[in-house]
This record gives structure tokens, sequence and C-alpha cells, in this order.
């Protein structure tokens, strides 16, 4: 990678070639922005309500109103690389714990 942060290819690509990486560019890109709405609407709000442990409210997620984190969140979560019970967003291991053990 050089300092304008691109790797330089020193072989010839066919017209084909650079008309398949553009487009494989664009698709990227759209498929970047698709996941950073996703994650946008699907972000924990205080569900309301009545609860006996002030610090720790209930949370939803503000999109489709399941237990947060919601399984698209944690879907996305997983698709990204985060190892299980590692820097998990909060919440998670709990929702995961009870999942397994009801």
């Amino acid at each position: 990678m050089n300092h304008e942060g691109y790797v330089p290819i020193r072989t010839r690509l066919a017209t084909e070639d650079l008309e398949f990486l553009a487009g494989a560019r664009a698709e990227l890109l759209s498929f970047a922005e698709l996941g950073l709405r996703l994650l946008d609407l699907h972000q924990p709000r205080d569900a309301g309500g009545i609860t006996s442990d002030a610090a720790h409210p209930i949370l939803r997620c503000r999109s489709c109103m399941w237990r947060w984190p919601c399984p698209t969140f944690r879907a996305m979560w997983e698709s990204f690389g985060a190892h299980q019970n590692a820097n998990q967003p909060s919440g998670a291991k709990d929702a995961k714990s009870a999942a397994v053990n009801p």
C-alpha cells in the first residue's frame, strides 16, 4: 500500500477486468451503506414501564421492538467477526444465556 492508501498493481488488466473491478467496488459500497442503514435502524431504546432494576432497564430495538439485542443486530454483530463473549453489546451476554438456559 502506498502513502495515498492504494495498492499498486503492476499487471496489465483487460477492459473486462477493469469493468468488473469498478462494478464490484460500486456494489461493495452499496452493501456497506445497507449495513450502516440497518445498524442505524436497529438501535436500543428504553422500553419504558416499571422495572425493579433502574440501573439496567429493559431495552427494546427501536425498529423491530424485540428485546435488545434484537435478532437483526445480533446476526450483524456475529457476521462482522465478533467473537462470542468478547466485546458484546450490552445485554447480549444475558440474552444468549437466557436463550440457552430458559
